[in-house]
Formats: C-alpha cells, structure tokens, sequence
C-alpha cells in the first residue's frame, strides 16, 4: 500500500516568516472555518486566529459574472489590519478548495507555488536534519504511515526526509491540520493499525514475533498499552510546544478523536491470519464453546449513566454523548483512576457492538 499524494493546502508565506492557513473546526453537525497564522516566536511556532469564516469561507467570495471573481472587504480589511502584507495570487491560492468549481476548472490547476515545501529545497542534508528535529516523533510516524501505509516503520530520527518537510514551519495547531486533512484517505479497517503505529505501540511488545501484526496480539493488552501511550502523549510538553494554555488536565481535542476513532474501529487480520484460523478450524474434533461477553449489558449501562429501560431506543450519537461524559469524569487526569477509565472504553466498546 503506498501513499504518494497528499492533500491540497497552500499557505499564504510572509516576509516575516508568518504563514496563512484556514482551520476547519467541527461545531456540532458542521464544520467551522477559521483563518489562522502559525508564525515564530521565542524559537517556536505558534498559531493565533486572524479572522472567523463561518461554515463557508466561499461565502467571501464575490462573482460578478463570467470568469471573474474577488473577495469581500471583510477580509482584505482584517488583512490590513493585521499588518498582513499579501499578493492577490497568494489570496487565491489559501482560498483555492473553496472557489466556485467552474472557476478552478477554468484555472486548471491549483497553484501549488507557494505550497510552502519549495522554501526547503536547497538547504543541506544538516541543515534539513536540524529543522526537521524539531518535529515530533508522533507527527513523523503519523505521516510515514500516512505515505508508505507500513507498521514496520524503523528509525526515523538521525537523517532527513523529504516526505517531512511539509510539516516545517507549521505550528502544532497547523500541523494537526494538515494531518487531519491526509487522514481522510484512511479506510475504515486501516484506521487502528494507523494508531498502533503512530503510537510507536509495538516498541512495547519487545521481541514478540507478532508485534508489527496488532491483530494477533491480546487485545486487552493492546487497548492498555494505548490509553497508557495516549495519556504519556497528553502531558508531553514536547508535542504542545508552543500550545498556550495547555495544563494537562484531561484529554486534549487534538488526542480525544485518537480515543474515539480507536473504540470505533477495530484490527482486521492479514491474510496469514485468516489462513492459519481457517487450518485450525477445520481440523478441530468438537466446536469451540461459545465465547461469553466479558461484561453484561446492563453493567455496561451502569458504567456510562445509561438507564438499562433508555438503552433500546438511544442512538449511537447518544451513545458516543454518554461515553464522552463518562470518559472525561473517569480521566486519570481528572482525579479518576486508571481501572475504571479502561471498564468504561471496555463498556462503551461492548455497547456500540450491540448496536
């Protein structure tokens, strides 16, 4: 499986060393839209809000008629103000996903200039290593996996990457963007075995022969080495560099949908698998017993404050509602204890697949 293309995203690059972006944000049942800029300070990148968007940054898009088009002063306003100095080109480019689909049919191609990869061609190998050292080792296996799609990633750390260099100059906020952007490739079965890789999990199955195969492994097991790798990453000042405000308590939005996505998903065995199962199966003289739920339905409900009566008639957005509640009281981090938040995944975990 390999991953050669990348979402697109230009950024608006300024003199200063400041760049442009829009942040999508979920609000409720839509999507929010944010202009943003990650710009350095004190030896890091920050992001800071320049202007809100609303659910459509197209809406600030004017058409005269034809093949014309320009935006709305609200925008060139607040660029103004903010010192921003720009080219009618780059506006065109950080707004390019949202013009009308006539428009960019009649362009071609997006204009992928200003891309902000270019800027690090040129610069030496030791040059590129210094930079992309301030990278977090999440974000490189994240995008690794993302591109090549391989559990067996190896040493990332040492030497420079090409593939890395989109992530260079962005602040954390942006970076969990562009990410967040490339996730959308994933498939649904791939989306845990992207987890345990991201997470460098397998690093805790040692030399276990299965432990670039996940879904051979005891799936308790998994599940604990994940909450304990998501909660280590939630306090890792490294990762929040540069994230103003960030105490540790609870779990972070850029980690909560980690959770989420884990407990919706679950490891699809390889082929080798199905192949060894298939071998036992047929050479088996009586049928396996039936395996028993490791926990009932209604202390499943009793965990999550669902009443067991509410249960039939509760969709899965309540569910999730419920989980979420329960998940963020029972937190480490909030005074709650590690046993109890692993008997509430493992209750919501045992909802969802009776619905």
């Amino acid at each position: 499986m390999t991953r050669k293309g990348r979402p697109f995203q230009v950024r608006l690059h300024r003199e200063k060393g400041g760049f442009l972006y829009i942040r999508r944000l979920r609000s409720g049942q839509s999507n929010r839209y944010i202009l943003r800029e990650s710009y350095r300070d004190n030896g890091c990148w920050r992001h800071r809000n320049i202007f809100d968007l609303g659910e459509d940054p197209g809406a600030f898009i004017e058409y005269p008629g034809g093949n014309g088009y320009y935006f709305r002063e609200e925008i060139e306003d607040v660029l103004r103000k903010e010192g921003i100095e720009y080219r009618a080109e780059e506006l065109d480019a950080v707004f390019w996903p949202f013009l009308d689909e006539h428009i960019r049919r009649m362009m071609g191609r997006a204009p992928r200039w200003n891309d902000g990869v270019r800027k690090w061609r040129g610069i030496s190998s030791g040059e590129m290593s210094s930079l992309q050292s301030e990278l977090h080792s999440f974000d490189k296996r994240r995008l690794h996996y993302l591109r090549c799609g391989r559990v067996d990633i190896g040493e990332l750390e040492g030497r420079p990457w090409k593939f890395l260099n989109v992530l260079l100059g962005k602040s954390r906020d942006e970076i969990e963007h562009t990410i967040e952007e490339m996730e959308g490739i994933l498939r649904p079965h791939e989306v845990r075995t992207y987890i345990y890789t991201a997470l460098n999990i397998q690093e805790d199955f040692g030399g276990r022969l299965l432990r670039n195969n996940p879904a051979a492994l005891d799936g308790e097991e998994v599940d604990s080495r994940f909450l304990n790798r998501l909660c280590n990453l939630n306090v890792d000042a490294g990762y929040f560099r540069g994230v103003d405000g960030w105490d540790g308590e609870g779990l972070h939005p850029y980690l909560i949908k980690y959770l989420i996505l884990y407990f919706d998903n679950t490891f699809r065995p390889g082929l080798e698998d199905d192949f060894m199962n298939a071998f036992h199966e047929g050479r088996r003289f009586n049928p396996p017993p039936a395996r028993l739920p490791s926990m009932g339905i209604e202390e499943a409900c009793r965990l999550l404050g669902i009443p067991p009566e509410a249960f039939d008639g509760l969709d899965r957005r309540g569910l999730m509602k419920a989980f979420r509640q329960s998940a963020k009281s029972a937190h480490p981090d909030k005074g709650g204890d590690h046993e109890t938040f692993v008997k509430i995944t493992e209750a919501y975990e045992r909802l969802r697949l009776r619905k």
